[in-house]
């Protein structure tokens, strides 16, 4: 499945419950969503320990105007100006005070006013989460190394897999690490997985880089491996039977020409 999004993973930090079950699984098995995951949770842990007493700042009238449209009060509400706000001189009546406005059960109101402001306490807390992990994703985009196509290929379908496609493209990172790049496009029926080969040309060698979790994987070749002689891409169809050999099933396959 695709990688869950950067708004549900900063809800799931924030400790509410919007994983589906596929979502929870493919975080147990996905280490950039779980390293994301890691991140926001941080940011909202650290958050949480901060023991610094907010200062209270005096909202606008206008901010009591909108609680007192969203509550739907008979009234309009009394609003406490700041401290060092000018005081209305004696005699003089402040139109937009009423001396005595409509009474409301202190409870009801307390229920009122954090049903009305339970949804903008969550959008703050989601954005500036979203804020804080949109600056480490870019940090991070910008720290890791930019890669170099070096050679690619078309992934031609086996005769039981016609109609399947796919590509495998080879590139080298800035610190020197191969990488290769494999998309496919088949039908993976219940109970199967995909793993990713290189093959000597005769099939008289093979080595496995990997699981391919979803339509598109990144795979770094071994070390070491000599990609003249390991120069075929070959994607199969794998069954759940422990069995970590090649199954002899293979859905698309490609040769890179180095």
């Amino acid at each position: 499945m695709p990688h869950i999004d950067d708004e549900t993973l900063a809800l799931y930090a924030l400790g509410e419950d919007v994983l589906e079950p596929e979502q929870r699984a493919h975080l147990d098995t996905c280490p950039t969503c779980a390293r994301t995951a890691q991140d926001l949770t941080r940011v909202t842990t650290g958050a949480r320990r901060s023991g610094t007493a907010p200062e209270l700042v005096p909202p606008d009238p206008a901010v009591w105007a909108r609680v007192h449209d969203e509550l739907a009060l008979t009234a309009v509400p009394a609003v406490l100006p700041p401290p060092d706000a000018p005081r209305t001189p004696p005699g003089e009546v402040d139109a937009a005070v009423p001396d005595e406005p409509a009474a409301v059960p202190d409870e009801l109101a307390a229920r009122r006013g954090r049903r009305a402001w339970w949804p903008v306490l969550v959008a703050a807390c989601t954005a500036l989460v979203l804020g804080v992990a949109g600056g480490v994703l870019w940090e991070r985009r910008t720290l890791e190394p930019a890669e170099t196509t070096v050679a690619s290929t078309v992934l031609d379908p086996l005769p039981d897999w016609a109609g399947s496609s796919g590509e495998a493209v080879l590139q080298t990172t800035a610190d020197g690490r191969r990488q290769i790049l494999v998309t496919v496009d088949a039908p993976a029926p219940a109970g199967t997985y995909r793993e990713v080969w290189l093959l000597k040309p005769d099939v008289s060698g093979l080595v496995s880089l990997g699981v391919l979790e979803d339509d598109q994987g990144r795979f770094d070749v071994p070390e070491g491996l000599d990609l003249a002689a390991y120069s075929v891409v070959d994607v199969s169809e794998e069954h759940l039977d422990g069995d970590p050999a090649h199954s002899g099933d293979s859905v698309v396959r490609g040769s890179l020409a180095t």
